[in-house]
Parts: structure tokens; sequence; C-alpha cells
């Protein structure tokens, strides 16, 4: 045999010695989601650049996404007189497990990871719209696979494409756990989208009583105005939310009037009667 396979847990050291080529033949989507620095693709150009430096015999490093391919190339690179060749054994599939278990990432969250296309070395990887694990997680309901991330740090004040963070997907769930556990963990409460939208003024137009409540209760600013002028109050869908809104509203009110003279308060009163 031309090459050597190479388990994940002999890639660092690998890489560390020098001067390595690293051949991915996986997809441009598949690269795009997290490869090894440095890595190159297969092109023609790669593979007639390593049997012209035969003489030097390269250091080469190859893997696809089961170490099948690789291993193909391997043998076909041996047929030029290579003799540095190392093959991924189980291909980028294997060196994310391995990575995962490294981390201490649970099978469910780790498999729930890899079957979405991120990459668990990777807690702040995107994929489409700029989609990270942890916005992803919050928007299917994936409470275990969303304590997981928070437990190892996933960012919770990064925002897709439409600058739509973690904790705006767990409202759109309406999973109160997840808004709470969010909340509890430093999301921003008052983040605003592109246009201008917070949580807040969201659940109070689509009628998400309880998730509207436990944002307030975190202390979230209700008046915080769209880019179109609207605040939460004025957005509101549904008898509930509007009833809940003005309650807030007047309670605010009866506040601020035991804080005025006498004759003042009277008049505050008489106007949100």
């Amino acid at each position: 045999m031309s090459y050597q396979d190479i388990q994940p847990d002999q890639v660092e050291e690998l890489l560390a010695g020098g001067d390595v080529v690293v051949i991915d033949m996986r997809d441009a989507d598949s690269r795009a989601k997290g490869e090894f620095a440095n890595a190159v693709g297969h092109g023609e150009d790669v593979i007639q650049g390593l049997v012209r430096r035969r003489k030097s015999d390269p250091t080469v490093l190859v893997y696809c996404y089961h170490g099948n391919q690789s291993r193909d190339l391997c043998n076909f690179l041996g047929q030029f007189g290579l003799n540095s060749l190392y093959n991924l054994e189980g291909g980028w599939l294997a060196w994310q497990n391995w990575q995962a278990k490294r981390l201490g990432m649970p099978g469910v969250a780790n498999n729930w990871l890899l079957s979405n296309g991120f990459d668990p070395n990777n807690l702040n990887s995107r994929v489409h719209a700029g989609m990270s694990a942890l916005m992803l997680a919050a928007l299917q309901g994936k409470r275990e696979v969303v304590d997981v991330l928070l437990a190892a740090g996933a960012d919770l004040r990064a925002v897709n494409d439409d600058d739509h963070s973690a904790l705006w997907f767990a409202c759109v769930n309406g999973d109160v756990v997840l808004v709470r556990a969010l909340i509890a963990h430093g999301s921003d409460i008052d983040n605003r989208n592109v246009n201008g939208v917070t949580c807040s003024v969201y659940a109070a137009s689509t009628g998400k009583l309880d998730v509207l409540q436990v944002l307030a209760a975190a202390g979230a600013d209700l008046t915080i105005r769209t880019h179109d002028g609207y605040d939460a109050l004025e957005s509101s869908s549904t008898v509930p939310v509007l009833k809940f809104l003005k309650s807030l509203v007047r309670d605010s009110a009866s506040d601020d009037a035991r804080q005025m003279p006498a004759g003042n308060a009277a008049m505050a009163q008489e106007s949100i009667a």
C-alpha cells in the first residue's frame, strides 16, 4: 500500500509537523461549512503540481466524506512515486465525531448538528441565511440541543441575515421554556431585526400572549418602535394581548401617579380611566 491510514486523533500532530499539502475532496458547499486550514480541492492543477514535486516527496493528507474517495486518490498518487501519503480514515465525518466526543458533545446533540449540516467543532458555524445551530435548535424546539449548545458557549448574540437571534426563533416556536433559558443565559431581549421589530413586538403581533408575558416579566422594553413606528401595544393582534399590554400601561401610570403631588395624581388617574 502506497499510503497510510491516519486516525482523527492523529491529524493535529501530522499537521503540526511541518509543511503538509491538505486535499479536501468534498463539494464546495460542504467545504464552506468546515474544513482544515489551508485545504485545497482535488482539481487537476493540484494533482499535476504534486506529481511534479514527487522527487521532494511532499507530505500529503487527503480526506473526503467517509474515507473512500480519498483512499482511491492516495492509491493514484502513489503510482507516481509519492510516498508520504495519508488518508483520513472515516473521512470528515469521523473527524467531526471525534471532535464532538473531545468536546463532550452528547450523542443526540452531535447527531442533530451533523444531520443539519453544522460542524460540531464550531459551535457558531452557519448554514442557509446565516442560521447558527443555536438559532435552528430554538426554532425547532430542540430543548436538549439548546441546553448543550448553551453549556458549550454558543454565541447568544449572533444574528442571521435578517438580524434575528436565537431568542427570536424561540419566540417563533412559542416554547416559553426555551425563551426563559435563552434570556437567563444573557440573550439581548430587545434585539431588533432589519425592520426594527423586537421579540416583544413580534409576540404581540402574532398573539403569543404567554411568550409576551415572559418577555415583559424579564424586563423587555415594550415601548421600542419598529421602523414603521409601531410599538408592542399598537401591534397587538388579539384581545388578550391588548388587555395584557393595557394593564401594564395602567400599572405604570398608577406607579407614576403615586410619585406625584395629590392634585396631579388625581388628574393622571382620570386620564387612564
